[in-house]
């Protein structure tokens, strides 16, 4: 029996390999990936910001390299604030952050409360998310050195110390000061939140892919069903059908899981090759389970094709793919690619997902026992 079951699956995997749409469908995702991948290495980001920043200050040094590291905005260093404001009249830039000449100056002023004079001039086309984001950006690369305008300030005037020296000030603030974040983003299976090195141009391809590879097992399952209308499994009992449909739908899966495997890795969000293998095997066999299940309640090639479009809003919207959302989670269990891409960083989804494809299977196979004793 089982070296019966072997043949059949090589005989359908050449089958597949023989047809040209289905080498398109696997082909797409690696493409997809590759592209991404080399796109995400060009300078990109959320908005582009004309940035003025006068030579010789040392607190505009120090801001402009606080600014560099952030990697989600595009700069465009400008030689003076006119060329800056025309990046953004023009369109070239979404807004330009203009620094003053005695930056340095206006922040001792600040840290003081001597006099409070602008210490940045933001010019914007038009308000938006990325822009407001790009504010807290440009805020918390200020700071710091406000920071010790303020505390250089209360020592000499407060504390009485007029005598220490900018050096011994900066040695002193540098020593006691709160280096890096104050919160540590982790994830469940104690990954850092930055040791994933994503730009915002690869994070939703996962779950892209993961789509991707629900399609692929929808596809099967509507390339079994037209094969039954031409009787290709005429001589198989029944019974068996369910079971003949798993085999099938395996050969295009098996085939998907080394492509989606492949992707993530061109793509640069793979993780980890033991994690990764474990998280895509489950999937697969869920993407199985719930893709005949899917078949013998719609019964029809047609009335299957009709889901698809229902099914990639509902996987768009629900999954987190491009937003997670808090709501609608008695809908999200329903769909693979939730567990999927829960269970990257948490294994508890994996365990979750197998639950999920053993009662799939289950259901499975009470339907087909009723749908064939109502023949």
């Amino acid at each position: 029996m089982p070296g019966q079951i072997f043949v059949r699956f090589m005989l359908l995997q050449k089958r597949l390999l023989k047809k040209g749409g289905f080498l398109l469908m696997l082909c797409l995702a690696p493409l997809l990936a590759a592209g991404v991948g080399r796109l995400s290495t060009e300078p990109a980001g959320i908005a582009t910001i004309a940035l003025y920043l006068p030579e010789g200050d040392a607190s505009a040094q120090e801001i402009s390299e606080r600014l560099l590291d952030s990697g989600i905005l595009r700069y465009l260093p400008c030689g003076d604030e006119e060329e800056a404001r025309t990046q953004v009249e023009t369109g070239e830039a979404d807004a330009a952050w203009i620094f003053p000449e005695d930056l340095s100056e206006r922040l001792e002023e600040l840290g003081d409360k001597r006099r409070v004079r602008p210490v940045v001039t933001v010019v914007e086309r038009k308000d938006s998310v990325p822009l407001i984001l790009g504010r807290e950006i440009l805020s918390s690369a200020i700071y710091p050195s406000f920071s010790y305008q303020v505390y250089a300030g209360y020592v000499r005037d407060e504390l009485g110390l007029e005598e220490m020296t900018d050096e011994e000030l900066r040695r002193v603030y540098d020593s006691v000061a709160v280096e890096g974040s104050l919160f540590q983003m982790m994830y469940p299976d104690e990954t850092p939140g930055n040791a994933e090195d994503f730009t915002y141009v690869q994070a939703p391809l996962r779950g892209i892919l993961a789509v991707w590879f629900t399609f692929v097992g929808l596809a099967a399952a509507l390339w079994f069903m037209q094969d039954e209308e031409r009787g290709v499994y005429g001589r198989v009992p029944a019974t068996k059908h369910l079971w003949a449909s798993y085999i099938a739908g395996a050969a295009f899966l098996l085939d998907a899981v080394v492509v989606l495997l492949l992707s993530c890795k061109l793509a640069g969000v793979f993780t980890d090759w033991k994690k990764e293998v474990m998280s895509c095997a489950v999937f697969a066999v869920c993407v199985l389970a719930f893709a005949n299940l899917l078949r013998m309640l719609c019964r029809t090639p047609r009335r299957l094709g009709m889901t698809f479009l229902p099914l990639l809003a509902a996987m768009l919207a629900l999954c987190p793919i491009f937003l997670n959302l808090p709501y609608f989670k008695a809908g999200k269990l329903l769909l693979p690619p939730w567990y999927y891409l829960q269970s990257v960083h948490n294994t508890r989804y994996i365990y979750e997902m197998a639950i999920y494809t053993v009662i799939l299977v289950l259901v499975s196979a009470v339907l087909q026992r009723v749908q064939s004793s109502s023949r």
